[in-house]
């Protein structure tokens, strides 16, 4: 199994890396049910590492599978942050698999991004790229089923710090003061419209010109 899912959050890069590389919490015991984890342990190595024990079912009467990764964090100079997951023989005697378990091997890396800011609301460009070994022989519709379980991490980060409802607030308050210095009485649609024009931004033409959009095509449709 190997995915990548990219997506942004409404939050700074230390909020989103504290949630993913964080396991404790009722967030997490949440998290952990919805993924299938029946137990989990953790060593701690230092702030920067850890080890992750876990035992997960994958439904569909397969039986169930077992994790041991060494999970580490490393903040590079330009702010981004890469959290590494990989596996680990480290641990296999105090934990050792339990009798009719799959022992999994997997490595995933998540990436954190700062993006420019919307007002006060920090925005962080996520990317999550994984590579999993299930072990056996697993039908396809149990694999497609916990491939999109798995990766579902990436969407409930998202929606833990979704902020659209102030984005759209502050949107509103920006379109709001740029019309507080237009003077509309001395203009006509086209000066108007060039207020809110962005530079990069091309026009629609519909059938109804009052009701004609302007859409942002990145490269101006190049490629």
């Amino acid at each position: 199994l190997t995915g990548i899912a990219m997506t942004v959050v409404d939050a700074s890069v230390e909020e989103c890396v504290a949630s993913s590389y964080c396991y404790n919490g009722r967030a997490f015991q949440k998290q952990s049910k919805k993924m299938g984890i029946t137990e989990y342990h953790f060593k701690k190595v230092n702030e920067h590492t850890h080890y992750y024990i876990s035992t997960r079912k994958l439904g569909f009467l397969l039986n169930p599978r077992e994790g041991r990764s060494k999970i580490t964090w490393m903040k590079e100079e330009d702010g981004k942050v890469v959290i590494d997951v990989s596996d680990t023989n480290d641990f296999m005697e105090e934990y050792p698999v339990k009798d009719g378990n799959i022992l999994v091997a997997q490595h995933t890396v998540w990436v954190f991004e700062n993006l420019d800011p919307i007002g006060e609301i920090p925005k962080t460009a996520v990317t999550f790229t994984t590579r999993v070994d299930i072990g056996g022989n697993i039908p396809a519709i149990a694999m497609n089923y916990n491939a999109k379980t798995f990766l579902s991490q990436v969407s409930d980060l998202r929606k833990k710090f979704d902020k659209s409802k102030e984005i759209d607030a502050f949107n509103r308050l920006q379109i709001v003061e740029k019309m507080k210095n237009i003077n509309i009485k001395y203009m006509n649609a086209k000066t108007f419209e060039k207020h809110f024009q962005k530079k990069g931004d091309l026009k629609i033409e519909s059938a109804f010109p009052l009701a004609d959009n302007w859409l942002k095509v990145l490269g101006n449709g190049e490629g």
